[in-house]
């Protein structure tokens, strides 16, 4: 509730009100210069691409943004974009696939080249990337997480806010990666087919390896970060420690992933790479899912606390919506299980009521209850007149069917 309540001393109003739009603060320029550099720095990567394979590019951006969109909605279906406005998405995303990318594509080649040089070639073909891979790509990512934090440090109030941004990261620099290594295989495609390069990748890249790589390390990593923003009251070591141990477990996690152990073990046929994928990736979606909940568990208790103090209302928030208040996937469940008994426009309002609570939660928290937070409780109360006469409606016709 402290927290909630604060006045940040270098901000220029109540908690929560810093925009990720701050030309005063280094960090900002900072930020955006790198992500306009790596932007050219791609442009020029995929140049020579849509030279010679126009259509692997073409389509390729297609598919990708399409696989970004089904991402962004579950993260919508779970509550997580009202963390932040929109432009903190846009950031991280552009940090993750542009700025992240520049530093990191040309440092993997330089760091597998002094492998090559200090061991052995043979060593630097196996082991190359599973060593540079995490150490450049990972530090690169949270640091783009470190500084969107500097930009706007009182936007980030609760573990699932650093997190969210984490992840949004990783998924841009996977996405950019995607497209990068479909363009290169469409290169070097021993048929003259433009479209199969895309579907490859997307099956093997995009959906056997999608659910457990940048997005889930940064994700892990994030977490360290949060914990050290977020518990001042504990000594600088103890903090130092739990960021630095995220990390580690995120650099082991991509360091087991690119890493060639296990790969004797499985065939080179489909079912075989099916099968080292789901072994490799299961530990990382399970690590990254443990932080995911724990980080929705803090996020739901500081959303009760919150809404305990500034919304007590239960015409507002009734009992049933104050137990799933904190809970993500309870909110979703609630929202499947009205659509399925009264239909799509009663699951609809359902949906529009839950986003209007937090959005008055969160106001409320900002700026106090008032003329302020009017529009909101209004809007509830509205919504939540439709809903009960949606679902009576349905229920009536239900009745009347034999």
């Amino acid at each position: 509730m402290k927290n909630a309540l604060n006045i940040d001393a270098d901000a220029s109003g109540p908690i929560g009100t810093d925009s990720f739009f701050q030309p005063r603060r280094a960090a900002f320029w900072v930020l955006t210069g790198l992500i306009v550099n790596g932007l050219f720095y791609t442009l020029q990567m995929f140049s020579m691409g849509l030279r010679v394979v126009p259509v692997t590019v073409l389509l390729g951006l297609l598919v990708w943004a399409g696989y970004t969109a089904l991402f962004m909605l579950a993260f919508r279906a779970l509550d997580l974009l009202d963390q932040h406005p929109w432009e903190a998405f846009l950031l991280a995303f552009g940090w993750g696939g542009l700025g992240s990318v520049f530093f990191a594509a040309p440092a993997n080649l330089a760091f597998q080249s002094l492998c090559s040089k200090l061991i052995s070639p043979e060593f630097a073909a196996a082991w190359g990337a599973a060593l540079a891979g995490p150490t450049t790509e990972e530090f690169m990512k949270l640091a783009g997480v470190v500084l969107m934090i500097l930009v706007a440090r009182n936007q980030f109030q609760t573990h699932l806010s650093v997190l969210i941004v984490g992840a949004m990261t990783g998924l841009g620099f996977q996405v950019i990666e995607n497209l990068a290594y479909t363009v290169k295989a469409s290169m070097h495609f021993p048929l003259e087919s433009q479209v199969e390069p895309v579907l490859l990748n997307l099956l093997t890249r995009g959906l056997l390896a999608g659910l457990w790589t940048h997005a889930a390390f940064s994700t892990i990593a994030s977490y360290g970060i949060a914990w050290f923003l977020l518990h001042p009251q504990r000594r600088i070591a103890s903090r130092l420690a739990m960021a630095i141990a995220c990390f580690t477990l995120a650099w082991f996690l991509h360091f087991f992933w690119n890493s060639p152990l296990l790969e004797d073990v499985f065939s080179e046929e489909l079912t075989g790479l099916v099968l080292l994928t789901c072994v490799k990736g299961i530990p990382v979606l399970l690590a990254a899912a443990l932080f995911w909940h724990v980080a929705a568990r803090e996020n739901g208790a500081y959303l009760h606390a919150l809404g305990a103090y500034f919304v007590p209302e239960r015409a507002l928030i009734a009992d049933d919506e104050w137990l799933r208040l904190g809970a993500p996937l309870l909110r979703w469940q609630a929202r499947r299980e009205v659509r399925r008994r009264f239909g799509a426009q009663a699951g609809l309002l359902k949906t529009r009521l839950q986003r209007e609570q937090l959005r008055l939660i969160h106001k409320a928290a900002t700026y106090g209850r008032g003329p302020q937070t009017r529009q909101h409780e209004l809007a509830i109360l509205r919504l939540r007149e439709a809903l009960d006469l949606s679902m009576s409606r349905n229920s009536q016709r239900d009745a009347a069917v034999p």
